[in-house]
C-alpha cells in the first residue's frame, strides 16, 4: 500500500513538473508580456510574409518580436498625414529602444536565403534626438523575390535576343580574339629569343646605365660640395634682391620725369594739330612777324615773276634789249672784233 503512495507521489510530481514547464514555454514563445517595453510602429509597403511573433534585431542582435501585423489598405492616418498599406507594430526591450534615434531605418530581412522573416533596425546616427516610444515610421521597402525574379527574366530575354541577333558577330569577335592570344603568345615567345639571343648586349646597356647614374651621382655629390649649405647663393639672392629695391626706388623719379615730359610733348602735338607751328613755336608776335615777312616775300616774288614776264614779252628796255635780235648780233659782233684786235680798246682808228 504505502509503495502504491509512493509511486502515485512521484506520477503527481512528474505531471506538476511538466505542466509547470509547458506554461513556461507557452508563455515564453507567445509573447505574453502584456505589450511591455519600447513599442513602435513601422509602416511598409507590403508585409512580405513577416509574421506576429518574428524576432526583432537591432544591429543583428535579438532585441524583441513583433507584436502586429495590420493590413490597412492606404488609409490615412491623421496622427502622421501619410496614406498607410501595412503597419507592422514592434516591441523591444527598453534599455535598447532608448538607442534608437530618429534616422534609424527598419527592414523586413530574411534568415537566410529560405529562412523565417524578421524585423531588422539600423539604430541610426547618434547626433540625431532619441525615437520615442510609440514612435509611427516608414520602414525600408524589403526585397521582393519575385519581382527581382520577374526583372532577371526580363534580362534574361534581352540577352537572348542580343546573342541570337548578333551570333555571326560575337562568332567573328571571338574569332578574332583567338588569332590576337595566338598572335600575342608567338609575340611573347619571340621577345624570349630576343632577350635570350642579346643577353650579353641587354647587360652592357645595363651596365652603362648603371655606370651613368654612378657618374650622375658623383655630379650631384660635386654641385653639392660646390654649393654647400647654400649661403653663397642665399647671399647672390639677398644682393639681387637688394639691387632690384634700389632700381626701384631710384626708377621712381625717372619714370615720373618721364611721365611729365611725355604728357607735356602730348599737349604740345595737341597744340600743334590745333594752332599754327610759328605761332605756338614763337608766340603771337613772332607768328605776325613771320606772316608779314611771307607775305612781302610772296609780294616779292608776284614783283620779279612779273618782271620775268615783261621781258618774255619784249616789254621795256630789258625786253627789248633781250628780245632784239639785230642789236644782239651786233654786239656778237664787237665782241668778236675786240677778241681779234685787242687794242682798240685802248686806240681808236
Amino acid at each position: 500500500m504505502a509503495k502504491e503512495t509512493s509511486i502515485e507521489l512521484k506520477v503527481g510530481a512528474l505531471v506538476f513538473i511538466c505542466t509547470g514547464l509547458l506554461v513556461v514555454f507557452v508563455y515564453v514563445l507567445g509573447d505574453f508580456g502584456g505589450g511591455s517595453g519600447h513599442v513602435l510602429h513601422v509602416d511598409y509597403e507590403t508585409a512580405s510574409d513577416i509574421k506576429p511573433g518574428a524576432p526583432v534585431k537591432v544591429a543583428g542582435v535579438n532585441a524583441g518580436k513583433v507584436q502586429n501585423v495590420e493590413y490597412w489598405g492606404g488609409r490615412k492616418d491623421p496622427d502622421v498625414g501619410r496614406h498607410v498599406i501595412v503597419r507592422v507594430t514592434v516591441s523591444v526591450d527598453v534599455a535598447v529602444g532608448a538607442t534608437l534615434h530618429q534616422d534609424a531605418r527598419f527592414y523586413i530581412s530574411t534568415m537566410g536565403v529560405l529562412g523565417e522573416k524578421y524585423v531588422e533596425i539600423d539604430p541610426g546616427s547618434p547626433s540625431k534626438p532619441s525615437l520615442a516610444s510609440g514612435a509611427k515610421v516608414v520602414g525600408m521597402p524589403p526585397l521582393r523575390m519575385e519581382i527581382l525574379a520577374q526583372q532577371l527574366t526580363k534580362v534574361a530575354g534581352v540577352v537572348t535576343r542580343i546573342l541570337e541577333t548578333n551570333e555571326g558577330h560575337l562568332t567573328g569577335l571571338l574569332k578574332h580574339a583567338d588569332e590576337t592570344l595566338v598572335a600575342t603568345r608567338k609575340t611573347v615567345v619571340h621577345a624570349d629569343e630576343v632577350i635570350l639571343e642579346n643577353r650579353d648586349g641587354i647587360k652592357n646597356i645595363v651596365s652603362g646605365l648603371n655606370g651613368t647614374t654612378t657618374k650622375v651621382d658623383k655630379l650631384v655629390s660635386a654641385a653639392h660640395n660646390g654649393i654647400g649649405d647654400g649661403s653663397t647663393v642665399k647671399r647672390s639672392l639677398h644682393n639681387v634682391e637688394s639691387l632690384t629695391g634700389r632700381l626701384d626706388r631710384e626708377s621712381g623719379p625717372v619714370l615720373s620725369d618721364v611721365k611729365h615730359t611725355a604728357a607735356n610733348v602730348k599737349a604740345f602735338s595737341g597744340q600743334l594739330r590745333k594752332e599754327p607751328t610759328a605761332k605756338v613755336l614763337f608766340g603771337e608776335q613772332g607768328h605776325q612777324k613771320i606772316a608779314g615777312v611771307i607775305t612781302k616775300a610772296d609780294g616779292a616774288v608776284a614783283d620779279v615773276k612779273a618782271m620775268t614776264g615783261q621781258v618774255r614779252d619784249g616789254k621795256g628796255s630789258l625786253g627789248g634789249v633781250v628780245n632784239d635780235n639785230e642789236l644782239f648780233m651786233d654786239v656778237k659782233l664787237m665782241v668778236k672784233d675786240l677778241k681779234r684786235h685787242p687794242w682798240k680798246f685802248i686806240w681808236r682808228e
